[in-house]
């Protein structure tokens, strides 16, 4: 499946990925809110998309690790904040912060994606790191 087919651009601010069944946000936090978010913090990024009902919805969470490892591929390209170049599909807007919690954790620790490298690490979910979420939700 190419990228043309996989992803489409609903001009809401979202973004469904035909191929996982997902509907993305097109901005990650840092994009929509210039500022860093520890894992913690996502919880309220997150509460305030569902009461708001972003793009008509109520149902948007952290992606799973398998989700967020699914925007990572060495055929997309994209840039960060940075303007360094990212593996992440270009649909998005470019600009990310380039990472993704999702809502694998052990212990006092959650996994972020990295799309910079494919990366995947463990930090405290306290960590106030160069770290957003895109949220995502399930097409029902």
């Amino acid at each position: 499946m190419t990228e043309d087919s996989r992803f489409k651009d609903n001009e809401d601010g979202t973004i469904t990925d035909n191929k996982w069944n997902v509907m993305w946000k097109k901005q990650d936090s840092f994009q929509e809110n210039k500022k860093w978010i520890n894992w913690l913090k996502c919880q309220d990024y997150l509460e305030i998309s569902n009461l708001t009902r972003f793009a008509g919805y109520d149902n948007w969470r952290y992606p799973t690790q398998e989700e967020a490892w699914s925007l990572f591929d060495l055929e997309f390209k994209n840039t960060d904040k940075y303007g360094d170049e990212i593996y992440l599909p270009s649909i998005f807007e470019p600009g990310s912060a380039g990472t993704c919690w999702t809502d694998a954790t052990k212990d006092s620790s959650a996994l972020i994606i990295q799309y910079e490298d494919g990366g995947q690490v463990w930090p405290s979910q306290y960590a106030h790191l160069n770290m957003a979420i895109r949220l995502v939700r399930t097409i029902e």
